[in-house]
């Protein structure tokens, strides 16, 4: 419990997880500039479009979505790296065992990641109403979620940051794993931006593990199947956090071995 509460400290409340939410809201809003400009009060086509409707297009096809994975993801990453290099590790693990100590760092990447999107989402739709945007426009109704995106706009917005947020912190989970094999801040926040690259670009569209599809908010198993909204956002977060949860196992087994060869 104590490295936890710790592990909260230097996560979530310090400078660097608000110097991370600024940093994604101003990527994420200059990411969408030009629709915002257009739609906002002072714009050529006021109220054309919905804030909800940007967001959705933004995180389903833009490319700088994969610069918001670096900064909550990498800053994470290396969160291991900081603790090896700066042999702070050594005294950590004088008070706590290996497996408290992967959990507890783990458990609060997750944490601050997925909270992180939710204010980052939140800021977004607050700034974007008080522009003038409206929340939603008629074509988020063709969509999957049709209809109950319509009416709780919200919720909708908040799935979104959840379904955007877990597979974020399930690339952090392969930085964090590659981390203890090799200690270098680099490398493992590379790996972090390099496998969602890859599962975006060469996982197929058609595959039910579609990282891309489901990034859009859309059903990644047959439209034969008819699958139900419930169980589709639920296959889109259990698929990233089993991955983590994965990573998470390999990276104690790795950590273990390399306690016992006397390597931390």
């Amino acid at each position: 419990m104590n490295c936890f509460r710790m592990d909260l400290k230097r996560s979530i409340f310090c400078k660097k997880f608000i110097f991370v939410v600024i940093a994604t809201y101003l990527v994420l809003l200059a990411s969408t500039w030009n629709e915002f400009q257009s739609y906002t009060w002072w714009g050529d086509s006021t109220g054309m479009q919905g804030c909800v409707n940007i967001l959705y297009n933004s995180l389903a096809y833009d490319k700088f979505k994969v610069v918001i994975v670096f900064l909550f993801g990498g800053i994470y990453t290396g969160s291991y790296c900081s603790d090896e290099n700066s042999r702070y590790l050594r005294s950590i693990l004088d008070r706590t065992t290996l497996l408290s100590y992967t959990i507890s760092r783990f458990l609060v990447n997750f944490i601050a990641i997925m909270l992180g999107m939710i204010i980052v989402i939140g800021l977004y739709l607050i700034v974007s109403v008080c522009a003038g945007l409206p929340l939603m426009s008629l074509g988020m109704k063709d969509l999957y979620y049709g209809s109950f995106s319509w009416n709780h706009p919200m919720i909708y917005s908040i799935m979104m940051a959840l379904q955007f947020g877990v597979i974020t912190a399930a690339c952090s989970g392969t930085g964090l794993l590659l981390s203890v094999y090799q200690p270098n801040l680099f490398v493992s926040v590379g790996m972090c931006g390099l496998v969602f690259y890859a599962a975006t670009s060469y996982i197929p569209t058609e595959s039910i593990f579609s990282i891309l599809i489901l990034l859009s908010m859309l059903p990644t198993f047959p439209t034969r199947l008819a699958t139900p909204h419930t169980l589709m956002f639920l296959w889109g977060m259990l698929y990233p956090l089993t991955v983590y949860a994965f990573c998470a196992f390999f990276f104690a087994r790795r950590l273990e071995w390399r306690k016992k060869h006397g390597l931390i």
